[in-house]
């Protein structure tokens, strides 16, 4: 198990053995997954149980999963097993983590952060990245809170991503898509 905090806090999530979201991947994923180049190098954060991971695998893409938990890293290692795919994991949180390489593309789902800490995922999802790479990313609104949604994400208003607060992190980057939308979820027991 993990030994920091928010680490032994997934791990517990992650301990059933049923996947907490499911194993399909997420639709925002599956929808815009056409914009990532053919072969290439894909870098999941916050991989989780590897849903997202593993489907990429799937569709021929060369894809590293990055995640603080060891219990979601080692069902994604089974999943890809089971899918007959390969998939590289790290196990690292991205609050400190520092990319020793660069990738394609990258995917994000659902990786709440305080506010204090949203900045150093920014960065870390930028710095991933070669020159011309793609992010395609998922947060949960303050309206997610606010107007009491149900179908996930932390109950805390501060952890959810406004879209004015991804423009300005991103101003520096071409922004294909950048919208808020209401979307309902069928993901799991955790997402629906």
């Amino acid at each position: 198990m993990s030994t920091t905090g928010t680490g032994q806090f997934w791990d517990g999530q992650f301990a059933d053995v049923a996947f907490r979201y499911g194993t399909a991947p997420n639709a925002f994923i599956a929808a815009q997954a056409g914009r990532i180049p053919v072969g290439a190098e894909v870098l999941a954060v916050g991989a989780g149980e590897g849903r997202n991971a593993v489907w990429l695998a799937e569709q021929g893409f060369r894809v590293t999963a990055l995640d603080l938990s060891e219990v979601g890293l080692a069902k994604t290692r089974r999943l890809a097993d089971e899918r007959g795919v390969s998939v590289e994991t790290v196990q690292a949180d991205v609050r400190v983590w520092r990319p020793e390489r660069a990738w394609d593309a990258a995917v994000c789902t659902f990786l709440h952060l305080g506010p204090a800490k949203r900045s150093v995922l920014y960065r870390a999802l930028r710095t991933s990245l070669r020159p011309g790479g793609l992010l395609l990313a998922e947060w949960y609104r303050p309206e997610q809170v606010t107007e009491g949604y149900t179908s996930g994400g932390p109950p805390d208003v501060a952890m959810m991503v406004p879209l004015a607060e991804l423009r300005t992190a991103f101003a520096a980057d071409e922004l294909l898509l950048a919208e808020a939308v209401e979307v309902v979820l069928n993901e799991g027991v955790h997402h629906g």
